[in-house]
């Protein structure tokens, strides 16, 4: 079995973890990133191209992460040939504001206030969350007085939040249907550029997303987020059936309460951190790209693939 995918986001890992659980790996790659994608003895096949949709004809499993839909859309994804790992459908929940409100409404897990115009106070701070999978790309702080003129240059949908000043951790979860078992594989925050604001503050700094650090969190917080997890499965599960297959992750800003602040429905690029939880699952250490080839690998053994594959 071949696992394919897209030279980007989570890339590494996937490929690293199909190697690691026997599986052949190819991957599709742009001629600008050909010369660092060749050197790594983990792709078997290596296709260079221009056009990424070439992988929705695949012949292989393709596994998706955080730059298929933009690279390649959702219609495009849904209908296309190749078998993915895991709901393709349940990709586009990540995409829009409405859809992410009512995955988590649906789970009953708390969300972040969103502010209307009206409702702004001009001395108090909001958020400004551009919508869909962006790496941070365009959101800013702002206080109430600076909301508007801010705002004018905001070309992309949006909404105005309200600010929490807390901790921001990105939860990473595995459901396995051949297990029936949710795995809770880390915690990670992001390294933003803005972090550099605190070193050289003579201008805003964007909120970009550079990198990720793992994030081993109070264990008394531990059981609060995994039940989350399962709500969030079990809600999935009616909203677009058959659910979550695989990796997915929730977003939170934590001030002492949880309050969800967005979602990924595929591996998050948070999970490239070194994270430890599936030890306690498997006894050894699983990124969660070779999680996916391990849930790939049961499937085959149990003649069950169609469980795991869209």
């Amino acid at each position: 079995m071949i696992l394919s995918t897209i030279a980007s986001h989570s890339s590494l890992q996937i490929l690293l973890g199909a190697k690691k659980e026997g599986f052949k790996t190819r991957l599709y790659v742009s001629p600008k990133r050909r010369l660092f994608y060749s050197s790594l003895p983990v792709v078997d096949e290596l296709l260079v191209t221009d056009d990424m949709s070439a992988i929705l004809s695949d012949d292989g499993i393709v596994v998706p992460h955080g730059s298929f839909v933009a690279y390649l859309g959702l219609e495009a994804i849904e209908n296309a040939k190749a078998k993915f790992f895991g709901n393709r459908r349940f990709l586009k929940w990540e995409t829009t504001f409405e859809l992410q409100d009512r995955a988590l409404d649906r789970a009953g897990i708390p969300r972040v206030g969103v502010v209307e115009p009206e409702d702004v106070k001009p001395d108090e701070l909001y958020f400004v969350r551009i919508e869909g999978p962006r790496g941070g790309s365009g959101h800013f702080i702002a206080r109430g007085s600076e909301l508007e003129e801010r705002l004018s240059t905001v070309d992309d949908p949006y909404r105005v939040e309200r600010f929490i000043p807390g901790v921001y951790i990105y939860v990473h979860f595995f459901y396995s249907p051949v297990l029936e078992r949710l795995e809770l594989i880390g915690v990670d925050e992001r390294v933003l550029i803005a972090d550099g604001n605190a070193r050289w503050p003579v201008k805003p700094l964007p909120y970009t997303i550079a990198g990720n650090r793992a994030v081993v969190l109070r264990e008394s917080l531990l059981p609060q987020l995994y039940d989350y997890g399962k709500a969030f499965v079990e809600a999935m599960r009616e909203l677009e059936p058959p659910g979550v297959i695989g990796p997915f992750a929730l977003h939170f800003a934590y001030d002492g309460s949880f309050r969800a602040i967005g979602i990924a429905s595929r591996i998050d690029g948070g999970s490239n951190a070194d994270h430890w939880y599936s030890e306690l699952y498997w006894g050894e250490r699983l990124s969660m790209g070779r999680r996916i080839a391990r849930e790939l690998k049961l499937a085959e053994d149990e003649d069950r693939l169609e469980e795991v594959v869209t």
